[in-house]
């Protein structure tokens, strides 16, 4: 995917709760069979596309919080490991977003689960866990899903839930470090802003540096919950590709560097 394309991606992903009982395709289960390939061999992670396979999601089918539910990634990393539960959320969604992209619909999923089915389906190495998974299909009446319009789909993404202001977002930030903050911290954080979260707390908070021209980003421990680390991978990944070219630092408090183009 081009970082157009991930932009894109950003801007209308939603978290799609009811799907049509239609398998996904070959062309497309390879296509991200390839991307969950580069990114366990890039995280040391074992990501995994379980299809065609109901039971995992079947007492919350059956009460109404989801629909027709059949296809998931297993998001399986070391055992106990924060930032391998930050990894998680970093690649899974990068994995996420390419599947929005296939016109597929996902959801983060963390509680809503038979965790037992989910582990007789995936494979768990000696020292690794179950740390969540992430529905994905295609959404209830794709049809016509696949012919809605960029501007329609992301017009949804902008009313699909609330979210924090920018301020809430930096809130280490004063009214004029803001507005002194360059275009692309700019971007990273409305990026960000845009990023599932789990109960939807958003707990990550960003700051500018203008010393060095780095971002940080930190977990709001008031607001977090047990996948806290899951979430701050997440809003980097999202953060990352608002913001263009540069990386992160793993950990609560890692730093964005950004390269110029």
């Amino acid at each position: 995917m081009s970082h157009t394309q991930l932009i894109d991606a950003v801007a209308v992903r939603t978290a799609i709760r009811r799907y049509d009982p239609v398998p996904i395709d070959e062309d497309t289960a390879r296509q991200l069979d390839m991307t969950l390939d580069a990114v366990n061999t890039l995280s040391g992670l074992h990501l995994q596309l379980i299809c065609n396979e109901y039971r995992a999601f079947s007492s919350a089918v059956a009460s109404g919080r989801f629909a027709n539910v059949m296809n998931y990634l297993a998001i399986v990393g070391p055992r106990g490991d924060n930032e391998g539960r930050e990894k998680a959320g970093f690649y899974g969604e990068r994995v996420v977003l390419t599947a929005v992209q296939r016109s597929l619909g996902t959801c983060w999923v963390a509680a809503s689960i038979d965790r037992e089915q989910v582990e007789r389906h995936c494979s768990i190495n000696r020292g690794e866990e179950l740390y969540l998974v992430a529905a994905i299909g295609h959404p209830e009446h794709h049809e016509d899903y696949a012919q809605r319009s960029y501007e329609d789909l992301a017009q949804e993404q902008r009313a699909h839930r609330s979210s924090r202001s920018f301020e809430e977002f930096t809130p280490a930030m004063s009214a004029e470090d803001r507005a002194s903050a360059l275009k692309w911290f700019t971007a990273g954080v409305e990026a960000a802003m845009k990023s599932p979260s789990a109960r939807n707390l958003q707990p990550i908070r960003f700051r500018y540096d203008a010393d060095d021209d780095t971002a940080t980003a930190h977990i709001d421990y008031s607001v977090q919950d047990n996948h806290a680390f899951n979430d701050l991978g997440i809003a980097k990944l999202h953060f990352q590709i608002g913001a263009g070219s540069g990386s992160w630092t793993w950990g609560d408090g890692g730093r964005f560097s950004r390269r110029q183009a």
